[in-house]
């Protein structure tokens, strides 16, 4: 159905990625309202930070508030595929931390973790101390040969851990919305303006229509793209969220004749915690294979390899994202060291690149992890603009989508003290073409092993 520019919607979704199609959902058919879903490019794209097939979803963190927020989202997740009818969105294959438990990493740390899954009493889990342990633990075996250098190797493994399935959770909320009949969705159109002067309303401008899209409020969800959004705003918004956006490569590699290829189903997502060296921080995760990809499993770097692959405030163009060859020569590596049921051949055509878009704060003691979840302050008054952006958000989409839409519909969301630490004025903001800015832009600038130490407050890899 068109809109027209007497229409009025109760919440205009910016951003038709996971997290806006989550938000979408819970307001258009949990809630009842109708609702609008605008995006840039086609609905599942590749552009932002959600391409590909898989994605990891743990409990498991070193921050006892995403901990926590985490085992929220696992149930959400579960409510989510009985109302999708569809069990395939998170195959809880286990998780598997291990390596050096001394280094604090872009996931966070074994031991810390382990503290806070014992003070949460979960019980689904194995700590493990020791090569012997480990290596000898059957569940382990494709890739315990990467603990062979460390002294005192732990092993943490989590049952509620597994794989997301994220084309399916994309084509299930865009399913669901589309036959609710409370929402229209629209794709190929960037916003032009977002004009909140009015007391009563929004009003949205995108490409396709020359006339106003009126709206009650609104939830931004444009991922790394948050700061081209924000510059769209009327009043003018002074400030853009201080991001870094870092320009992360997998790749695919096939399984040694000598590996069965079911096993490779069975295994675990996994994350090695190395320590860093100058030219390779040995930050390495993995999947198990997928079903259309029975005989291959992904494997990945926590880091790129140089500045060349960091970005600030706004993301390279679509067509200039350089594919950083160095962090997959180091994954080969890894692979080649470490695991004897791959293959460590580089397959051209597997490559793939993914956005990582984190907000960083000027606070050193700052605990938000890269995420924003809050109203803008100009439009507080009347909580008519709420916002989401920042860092690897795909294990939380169901319970973020939640928040946003409790928060843009009630005013206010039951998990108000999880999401605390990710309020929008705790240093993230700076001020568009000033000083702040130009600083900020310097300091991507930077050797690996000082990015290694930065990616010490951030969630992890894709």
């Amino acid at each position: 159905m068109a809109a027209s520019v007497s229409e009025l919607y109760d919440v205009i979704v910016v951003g038709g990625g996971p997290m806006g199609l989550s938000a979408a959902y819970q307001c258009a058919v949990k809630e009842g309202k109708k609702v609008m879903i605008i995006e840039q490019y086609k609905f599942g794209n590749t552009h932002g930070s959600s391409p590909g097939f898989s994605r990891q979803f743990r409990i498991c963190y070193s921050e006892r508030y995403l901990c926590q927020l985490a085992i929220e989202s696992s149930k959400e997740w579960d409510k989510l595929m009985q109302e999708l009818n569809d069990s395939s969105l998170l195959d809880r294959t286990g998780c598997l931390w291990f390596g050096d438990a001394t280094v604090e990493s872009s996931e966070g740390n074994i031991d810390k973790a382990a503290e806070n899954l014992k003070a949460l009493g979960v019980t689904d889990y194995d700590l493990l101390e020791g090569k012997e342990a480990i290596q000898s633990d059957e569940r382990f075996s494709f890739i315990s040969d990467a603990v062979n250098d460390i002294d005192n190797p732990k092993a943490l493994y989590v049952g509620d851990g597994g794989t997301i399935n994220v084309p399916a959770v994309i084509e299930g909320l865009h399913k669901m919305l589309k036959c609710s009949g409370k929402a229209d969705l629209v794709e190929n159109a960037p916003v032009k303006c977002i004009d909140y002067s009015l007391e009563d309303e929004v009003r949205v401008w995108i490409d396709q229509r020359p006339q106003c899209i009126r709206t009650k409020k609104v939830i931004l969800t444009p991922g790394s793209y948050v700061n081209s959004v924000l510059s769209t705003l009327t009043p003018t918004f002074m400030e853009k969220i201080n991001l870094t956006i870092y320009l992360w490569s997998s790749t695919y590699f096939n399984r040694s004749l000598s590996s069965p290829s079911a096993s490779m189903k069975t295994w675990p997502i996994w994350y090695f915690f190395g320590q860093p060296k100058e030219n390779d921080l040995n930050l390495y995760y993995g999947f198990p294979s997928e079903k259309k990809r029975p005989d291959y499993a992904r494997v990945g770097s926590a880091f790129t390899s140089s500045e060349r692959f960091d970005f600030k405030f706004d993301p390279p163009d679509i067509t200039d994202r350089p594919l950083d060859q160095d962090a997959l020569s180091f994954t080969s590596g890894f692979v080649k060291k470490s695991m004897p049921s791959l293959i460590p051949q580089l397959l051209a055509e597997e490559h793939s690149t993914c956005l990582a878009g984190f907000a960083e704060s000027s606070d050193k003691d700052d605990d938000g992890v890269g995420f924003v979840v809050d109203f803008l302050p100009e439009a507080r008054s009347n909580n008519r603009i709420v916002l989401f952006t920042g860092g690897w958000g795909m294990k939380f989409v169901p319970v973020i989508g939640k928040i946003l839409a409790d928060l843009v519909i009630k005013g206010e969301t039951e998990y108000s003290q999880l999401i605390k630490p990710w309020n929008i004025n705790r240093g993230v903001l700076v001020k568009a073409g000033g000083t702040t800015t130009i600083m900020a832009e310097q300091s991507v600038k930077r050797t690996r092993l000082q990015r290694a130490a930065m990616f010490q407050k951030w969630v992890g890899p894709p």
